[in-house]
């Protein structure tokens, strides 16, 4: 009769394994583990209890409900005995619990909720440790066999919650490496803080020409007509832009007819003065006014000069299209056109404010242009303006001057680009915290 027994017990031993293996989640291997143990071990009651996120044993399953309610008085009774028991039990290995193991305080649920005799097993993983137990309530105490396949299930239920185990995210597999090793990482981390690493911006920049003429507006007026294309090769004289020239053709000719007439009138009065004393005496008066008129009409013969033009030197012509001129009223010393040598250019940076680094002359840039990515064109900062400006897509910014470094290709003026400043060395502490704090002392003024 003894040997039927044991062969049914090592047979429902293997099919619950089996059925372990095969389960398709988590709640099915806490379901087996706290029904199915009944068919080698008979018991009153199983509890199924796993670790919080603390470490500290809670009740889980209960053999028979679907759930117990966490402010239930069973529920609480059972985690205060599990959590003064479960630093007795060793992994894979059962523990015979009686009334007297508990502080007397739970002397009283014991005597209400348990039998004679209670088994606890712990359900170990393969790398050590547990991921729970189970507390078996036994109406009598299990023998020496009964107790041997209980630690052997707990085997295969450890395994098998284990393997179901949620997968802890990076951050907080980073957190437990924290936890595990706050010195040694504490003291990593202010080593990388410590680390000086160069401050670095970056702004909007642009190839200009250096030392560009300024081709501005000579007079009030309306442009009439362009001689040259934008970015087109001139020679030094050649005709650039004209103003409209009617109201200044119509002021010389006006001008030169009142020098006529005051020269006429200077004229008849010096012949009339051989004999009239009075004319004698307006001579004066009359070269004085002819002296006006010649002043008046020399002047607006250069004014009519200046409507057409020219270059100075020879350059290229740089400025918009020439439909945003044609037409368009200007002022004296307005800019019109950059009459820029193409041998000779320099970046031109806005830096805004908000990212402003210490720079001195000499700093190093590199600019990453819109039309080659993957190359840099080294450079040399040689200005920087003291006052910020406003330009002209709002954003309040310095104005810095580069040149290219010794061996750098020319580049075309007008390109467009990203400029990288190099300023000087600073722990990377500094390159993490600068931002913010810039922010939160113009917020909070501190």
């Amino acid at each position: 009769m003894s040997d039927s027994i044991n062969l049914q017990s090592i047979g429902a031993l293997l099919q619950i394994e089996q059925d372990v293996r095969t389960a398709s989640s988590e709640g099915a291997v806490g379901f087996i583990a706290v029904n199915d143990t009944f068919r080698i071990l008979p018991y009153r009651q199983a509890v199924l209890w796993r670790l919080d996120a603390a470490g500290r044993p809670e009740l889980r399953l209960i053999s028979g409900l679907a759930d117990a309610p966490a402010d239930s008085p069973y529920r609480q009774w059972t985690n205060q005995a599990l959590r003064q028991l479960a630093p007795r039990l060793d992994g894979g290995h059962a523990l015979a619990v009686t009334r007297d193991m508990l502080d007397p305080a739970l002397h009283a649920g014991w005597d209400e909720w348990m039998g004679e005799s209670v088994l606890m097993v712990a359900l170990p993983t393969p790398v050590g440790g547990t991921v729970g137990g189970l507390w078996l309530v036994l109406e009598t105490a299990a023998d020496e066999a009964q107790t041997a396949l209980a630690q052997r299930l707990a085997v295969v239920y450890g395994q098998a919650l284990w393997a179901w185990r949620e997968r802890p995210s990076s951050w907080r597999g980073t957190l437990s490496r924290v936890r595990a090793k706050p010195k040694r990482l504490l003291l990593a981390a202010l080593i990388v803080a410590c680390i000086p690493m160069r401050l670095t911006v970056l702004a909007p920049a642009e190839i200009i020409g250096k030392d560009a003429k300024l081709i501005a507006a000579p007079q009030d007026g309306v442009v009439a007509r362009f001689f040259v294309t934008p970015n087109q090769v001139v020679a030094a004289g050649a005709p650039l832009f004209a103003l409209e020239d009617t109201g200044a053709r119509n002021r010389n000719e006006v001008a030169a007819k009142s020098e006529a007439v005051a020269a006429a009138e200077y004229l008849r009065a010096t012949q009339k003065s051989f004999n009239d004393g009075a004319s004698k005496a307006d001579l004066s008066a009359l070269n004085a006014k002819l002296e006006e008129k010649a002043a008046e009409a020399q002047y607006v013969k250069d004014m009519l000069d200046r409507i057409q033009v020219r270059a100075p030197e020879a350059g290229i012509a740089v400025f918009s299209d020439q439909n945003d001129w044609l037409g368009k009223p200007v002022q004296t010393g307005e800019r019109i056109i950059l009459l820029a040598d193409p041998a000779k250019v320099q970046i031109a940076i806005r830096l805004p404010v908000d990212d402003a680094l210490s720079l001195e002359p000499g700093a190093a840039v590199k600019l990453y242009l819109n039309v080659a990515p993957l190359g840099t064109v080294a450079g040399v900062l040689t200005q920087s303006s003291y006052e910020p400006t406003v330009g002209s897509e709002g954003v309040v910014a310095y104005s810095l001057k580069a040149d290219l470094a010794p061996g750098e290709a020319v580049q075309r003026i007008g390109l467009k680009g990203t400029a990288k400043l190099y300023g000087g060395w600073a722990p990377l502490i500094y390159h993490v915290l600068r931002k913010p704090l810039a922010v939160a002392r113009r917020t909070l003024g501190i």
